[in-house]
């Protein structure tokens, strides 16, 4: 990380920077790293409207301006909406029937608000892309014991990850029979982070399972909507710098808690 080598941590220059960034605390509780997935669910929803008019589209960046605005709409009503629903600002362990409820319905509502804007209104299309949606849900709730750096023991692992599995083959099906590339493709490509962490034990593999899914399908929907490449790299080095700044810690991040094979 660039700025960690040009302000190490205890340095004068981190401790003037930590200083400054203070003053952003507020602003900062608009960009909650959830974001990642919440944009990307809605710009795969204008991806999968327009598809319906144009298949092969790649590479567009005309309608950046409506994605942008809307990207900026999401944010504030997430942030509205974690104000007043504690169930909206729920942690990764947090599997109740109410905060599963709340964010099945955001999911649905959001996504077919980016299909409606160019392709009219499909619960079909909103149901496919949702399918790896709740499966990388599911993967977010299982737990870390931080005492031991290990996958807590009472978090059902072998089942969820089994779940999340059959989920996401299901959307690689699916996504093939109805032509659509951009999910079943996405889809097959997160799969094997799925089996690693089925038969793995270590928590790098569930570290992984829970940021590369939404990295690869953020990836393949900005292979259609190229702006969306912007605000994703604008967030991650936002959040990126502000936690280091702040808390002295590098997230998001790709890496993981311990690398080693």
């Amino acid at each position: 990380m660039l700025l960690a080598r040009f302000a190490p941590v205890g340095s004068q220059r981190y401790e003037k920077l930590t200083q400054s960034v203070k003053a952003f605390d507020k602003i900062m509780e608009l960009l909650p790293v959830k974001l990642f997935g919440i944009w990307t669910i809605f710009v795969a929803g204008m991806a999968a409207g327009k598809a319906v008019s144009v298949r092969f589209y790649f590479w567009d960046w005309n309608d950046w301006w409506i994605g942008t605005l809307a990207l900026i709409s999401i944010m504030i009503g997430f942030y509205l909406l974690r104000k007043k629903f504690k169930s909206f600002a729920y942690e990764d362990d947090d599997i109740s029937l109410k905060t599963r409820g709340y964010h099945v319905f955001m999911a649905i509502v959001v996504f077919q608000i980016g299909f409606i804007i160019f392709g009219g209104f499909s619960i079909l299309n909103a149901m496919i892309y949702l399918l790896p949606y709740f499966s990388i849900y599911l993967i977010h709730t299982i737990r870390i014991d931080k005492n031991h750096n290990s996958i807590s023991n009472d978090s059902n692992k072998h089942v969820k990850t089994i779940t999340a599995t059959i989920i996401v083959i299901i959307a690689t099906i699916i996504g093939f029979v109805i032509d659509d590339p951009v999910i079943s493709t996405a889809s097959i490509v997160t799969l094997p982070f799925l089996i690693v962490l089925l038969f793995g034990k270590h928590v790098r593999h569930l570290e992984r399972a829970k940021f590369y899914p939404i990295f690869i399908f953020a990836m393949f929907v900005a292979s259609r909507e190229a702006w969306f490449l912007i605000p994703l790299i604008l967030l991650f080095f936002i959040l990126r710098s502000y936690n280091y700044l702040r808390y002295q810690k590098v997230y998001p991040t790709f890496g993981v808690s311990d690398d080693r094979s």
